[in-house]
């Protein structure tokens, strides 16, 4: 084999690993989710953040090894030579081997790892406020997708219904019941939802297709209505939760980083010059051939001379942005309070909002059955057949819209609260 030849048993082993990881993100995605929790999953395993953080752990390690070292540096290798005679064995020489080996400052070292603790909290940190994040756009996306499958279904349901009011009204017609007129404003009526199903099937696939967006797959819109228009993956209420909101990920991630950058700050204030290196060596000597060589060790110190202005400039940046930090993560841990006791308010509000709607549409749906009654015996016109049924639709609408607003103004209370879905 060619010394610059490498074995290729490796490369099929790898094709397969990646293979095998493709497929299994394959399957991942083969289905739509079924619930919120389910979603909010699909959409996090394909944000960079997570794909990347592997190699950003990796990074705080040997940021870690650094720190830990007992040197500021990694040592360096000194060789020097002197001679008399260049070019000839004659003469005087002199060899010097040594390592120079930089020195921690006062504080440096100690500095140095506490930044490193602090920066894998802040990663902690930042992996949970751009969990919640997601969470956020995918309960916002999931919901209106809801509503827009809602929509769809109850259509559906009003398509059928005028259908059935059209083939009795036909019948009626025939038999000499009703006049030609009535059959007009039932396939009116037929006309009338068959496109409101249309728009509704519209707006679904768009809020399909948004909530696909954020799943980074490209599944079809699955054209079937749910056969019930109510909510799907409801999350249950936070209930009352305490008003210290120093967890909520939001408002740690900005906390800690502004702690990274006073973590920063002090380091830098440690770096004001370059840091001195400890000179260990070695001089191996002769006068002249033919004369034993003499060895001699040597210890020597470099020292910098004043401070850099770089350094400075640095410590500086890094006070700005601790202060920038601390101010802003206080008014995030007001906003974050402003947004729950919001949050709070649209549940009770949203609930309120459903049961009057569910009220309405029990009273609307048993009004409706008295006029189809009255209707089937002659004893009510089809205008007033035709009012009667729009206004129960729409409060059977409107209700089945309220318990998804209800469910959806619950998640939006966990978001406040900085839960994820579940």
């Amino acid at each position: 084999m060619h010394r610059h030849q490498r074995p290729l048993w490796g490369a099929p082993l790898r094709m397969a690993t990646c293979l095998a990881l493709a497929g299994a993100a394959m399957a991942a995605h083969a289905q739509p989710p079924d619930t919120l929790a389910q979603a909010f999953e699909q959409a996090w395993a394909t944000q960079p953040l997570p794909q990347a953080l592997s190699a950003r752990r990796s990074a705080l390690a040997a940021s870690r090894q650094a720190a830990d070292a007992w040197t500021a540096q990694p040592a360096a290798l000194e060789l020097r030579t002197k001679t008399d005679r260049p070019g000839t064995d004659r003469g005087a020489q002199e060899l010097e081997v040594g390592v120079a080996l930089p020195l921690w400052l006062p504080g440096q070292r100690s500095r140095s790892q506490a930044l490193v603790t602090q920066e894998e909290q802040a990663l902690d940190a930042r992996l949970d406020s751009a969990r919640l994040q997601l969470a956020g756009q995918v309960r916002e996306a999931w919901w209106a997708w809801q509503r827009a499958r809602a929509e769809l279904a109850l259509a559906g349901a009003q398509v059928e219904h005028a259908q059935a009011l059209s083939q009795d009204v036909h019948r009626r017609v025939r038999a000499g019941d009703l006049a030609p007129a009535d059959a007009h404003q039932a396939d009116g009526a037929l006309a009338l939802a068959q496109s409101a199903q249309a728009r509704a099937e519209g707006q679904s696939v768009q809020a399909w297709q948004a909530l696909q967006g954020l799943l980074g797959s490209a599944q079809p819109w699955p054209s079937a209505a749910p056969s019930t228009p109510g909510p799907t993956g409801a999350e249950p209420t936070p209930g009352e939760v305490s008003a210290d909101l120093a967890q909520h990920p939001l408002v740690r991630d900005l906390d800690q980083q502004a702690a990274t950058a006073r973590q920063a700050a002090e380091l830098a204030d440690t770096q004001s010059r370059a840091n001195p290196e400890l000179l260990l060596g070695t001089v191996h000597s002769r006068d002249q051939r033919g004369e034993p060589r003499q060895r001699q060790l040597t210890v020597g110190l470099r020292l910098p001379w004043g401070e850099s202005p770089a350094q400075r400039a640095l410590a500086a940046r890094a006070h700005a942005d601790a202060t920038e930090l601390s101010v802003q993560a206080a008014r995030q841990h007001q906003q974050a309070q402003a947004t729950l006791d919001g949050a709070q308010a649209r549940w009770r509000a949203a609930q309120r909002a459903h049961e009057a709607a569910q009220r309405r549409a029990t009273l609307a749906h048993e009004t409706q059955a008295f006029f189809d009654k009255s209707f089937r015996l002659g004893e009510t016109d089809l205008p007033t057949r035709l009012r009667i049924a729009q206004e129960a639709q729409e409060a059977a609408r409107q209700a089945s819209l309220a318990a998804i607003d209800l469910a959806a103004a619950a998640s939006a209370w966990r978001q406040a609260a900085g839960l994820l879905p579940q």
